[in-house]
């Protein structure tokens, strides 16, 4: 396991996974993105989005080694970043379903690296 390629995948898909938490949510946060005019802007969000995944996976197999471990960090990265900023921006309580959610996919990352 190369543990630096693995550690600029994580960050990557962390990125990701933020930017596309404000492409499809931005409308229920900002009025500017309620309309149909931000389609516009979150659609040409999906280029660098999808070329960042791109990126991700081939760093994060080569990492690896295996594909398997670099769609698990994809998704426990994704359940990390997405209540975390529905908390933030729209103030959705965080219950205890989904603090175990975040820890159980803490627990899926590190069983990834070991």
């Amino acid at each position: 396991m190369d543990y630096v390629k693995i550690g600029i995948t994580t960050l990557i898909f962390l990125a990701c996974n933020v930017l596309i938490w404000f492409q499809l949510n931005s409308q229920l946060v900002w009025d500017w993105a309620k309309g149909t005019k931000s389609m516009w802007l979150m659609s040409l969000l999906g280029i660098p989005i999808s070329l960042l995944f791109w990126y991700c996976t081939k760093i994060g197999y080569e990492g690896f080694g295996a594909l398997w471990p670099v769609r698990f960090m994809g998704f426990a990265t994704s359940m990390l970043t997405f209540p975390i900023l529905t908390y933030f921006y729209l103030g959705e309580v965080i219950t205890i379903k989904t603090v175990i959610t975040i820890f159980l996919s803490v627990i899926i990352m590190i069983i990834q690296l070991i």
